[in-house]
């Protein structure tokens, strides 16, 4: 019966879902008479293609008005990577086979629109100079989701948008300044507030919507104090932030970060990166792939203080080597690695609603970040790196155990803040201390990973970390942790109220590693199921 009423409760909860989709879809259409559902999704479509088709050509500038800050930097510095190196990733043959809309959310700040996109490409890397193709990767379908932010009120105009060239407000082609400004009419076209941004590009095995705000901590608290808050300029800020960390890494030039960062961290990630120098070449991370950027708490200072946010990046990278003369050694396999990036605040600083996506660009007189001598604005002189105009870096510390608990999973809200490859990581990396996975264990793991749409390739990514010997994943610090964790994982594979065969081996394999008697591991999962059982009998009674 418990079964029964967390599978039924499940199901009402999707309809549920759907149906304020599709009451958004509805609202928006309302207030935006233009806007159709079918044209939108052919937009998105034109926007994929254009996309792909620049990053194969290694020249973003024919999609910067319709992309954010953060993608912007992604796409940069991977390019320049790519270049360093001598060569493309070239995707031929684009083809988008399905497209349909998966989430829509309205606040006071944003329209948000999720898209989910099904393509094949031909992904092959050839030399920059000869032509010639290096490798073959992939011709198999692949799954993103895309997220189009605009600000309430813009009316859609036909054939006048961002994705089509054409500015939405003077209606002239569209030709953007340094300053990102459309250079007819100086409106700044990448704010949202005259179309739709794409603000974030997520995979598929990230995949994660969390619609209630107030599951964060401190959400609702620094909403109170600064009205303009809102968390898709923390992730975009964060993700700019990300990418000058790696470049910084792949220079081994602290300069790149020096506008984005407080100089207490400069100091100490200045010695790092010497530590790592030797008279012939410097550590640097290969092929870098963000999965995740997400908030996971908010503390609002008091006066005289800063206000803090911690940000869970969970990234993935080869360790290699790199000398004065752009060659290149790898010396290890792609890994994972989790990290809180901690961000300030001066207290009283309020977010400037018209630079949500405008991460990387100086907040007083608009130009664009870049590196140099000291943290102030090349063009105006503006402070910029001492949190007086915008959050910065404070720190960048390892994902921790104690983070995985089970209040951040929620079977039947589908909002978890701790990604399902990430809790599976750090079970593997305490049930695996030596490295070491059998033939039946790799079958346990293998037939869990398949039933979390977790790909090989990604499982694999999973073994080569806990085989590396790095300490880059969370592991239970004590028997306490190890409880949180295994009633975490619990809650997830409880979604539907039933425990597989593969599920209850991991499990069980988990809580051994730990000292746990199968019988404690039983009654964690029980305990989990029966509260399970209460929320469910709770969302059945309010949709009825």
């Amino acid at each position: 019966y418990e079964t029964h009423t967390i599978t039924r409760a499940g199901k009402l909860r999707r309809e549920q879902e759907h149906q304020e989709m599709q009451n958004a879809l509805d609202a928006l259409k309302q207030r935006d008479p233009g806007f159709s559902k079918e044209k939108f999704v052919q937009k998105v479509n034109r926007a994929f293609i254009a996309v792909q088709e620049a990053w194969s050509n290694q020249d973003i500038s024919s999609v910067n008005q319709f992309i954010s800050d953060g993608i912007d930097e992604r796409f940069s510095l991977q390019i320049e990577m790519q270049k360093a190196e001598g060569y493309r990733n070239r995707m031929e043959n684009i083809t988008v086979q399905s497209s349909r809309i998966v989430g829509v959310f309205s606040d006071s700040h944003f329209d948000t629109i999720h898209v989910e996109v099904i393509a094949r490409a031909d992904d092959t890397d050839v030399d920059v100079k000869t032509g010639k193709r290096i490798r073959m990767n992939t011709s198999a379908p692949f799954t993103e989701y895309w997220s189009f932010l605009r600000k309430p009120g813009v009316q859609t105009l036909e054939g006048k948008g961002l994705v089509e060239g054409v500015c939405p407000n003077c209606g002239a082609p569209i030709e953007l300044s340094d300053t990102g400004k459309c250079e007819n009419c100086d409106s700044v076209l990448t704010s949202g507030e005259y179309d739709w941004v794409l603000a974030e590009i997520t995979q598929s095995i990230e995949w994660n919507l969390v619609s209630d705000k107030s599951l964060i901590p401190g959400f609702e608290s620094m909403e109170a104090v600064d009205p303009g808050f809102n968390l898709q300029h923390i992730e975009d800020r964060t993700s700019v932030i990300f990418w000058r960390l790696i470049k910084t890494w792949f220079t081994n030039d602290i300069s790149e970060a020096r506008k984005v960062s407080l100089p207490s961290f400069l100091e100490g990630f200045d010695k790092q990166l010497s530590s790592t120098r030797t008279d012939s070449d410097w550590l640097f991370f290969k092929d870098a792939a963000v999965g995740t950027v997400e908030v996971q708490n908010i503390v609002p200072g008091a006066k005289n203080r800063m206000d803090r946010i911690e940000v869970l990046v969970k990234w993935s990278g080869i360790n290699a080597r790199r000398n004065e003369d752009s060659k290149v050694r790898v010396t290890g396999r792609k890994i994972i690695r989790p990290q809180i990036y901690t961000l300030v605040r001066k207290h009283g600083i309020r977010t400037a609603i018209d630079q949500n996506f405008r991460s990387s660009h100086c907040p007083g007189c608009g130009a664009p970040y870049a590196g140099g001598s000291t943290g102030e604005c090349e063009y105006c002189g503006r402070p910029l790196n001492d949190g007086s105009q915008d959050w910065v870096l404070e720190s960048v510390n390892r994902f921790s155990a104690s983070r995985i608990t089970a209040k951040a999973i929620d079977g039947i809200e589908r909002a978890a803040l701790i990604p399902p490859k990430l809790l599976l990581a750090a079970m593997v990396k305490a049930m695996y201390v030596d490295g070491e996975v059998d033939e039946k264990e790799m079958k346990t793991l293998s037939s869990f990973a398949q039933s979390r749409n977790i790909t090989d390739e990604h499982l694999t990514e999973i073994i080569n970390t806990v085989k590396s010997g790095q300490d880059t994943l969370p592991t239970p610090g004590s028997q306490a942790e190890a409880r949180e964790i295994l009633a975490a994982m619990s809650r997830m594979v409880l979604a539907d109220g039933r425990l597989t065969g593969s599920e209850k081996n991991l499990l069980q394999a988990f809580g051994e590693s730990q000292g746990l008697a199968w019988a404690d591991v039983k009654l964690i999962i029980a305990q989990q199921k029966a509260k399970l059982y209460i929320e469910a009998k709770q969302v059945i009674k309010e949709t009825r």
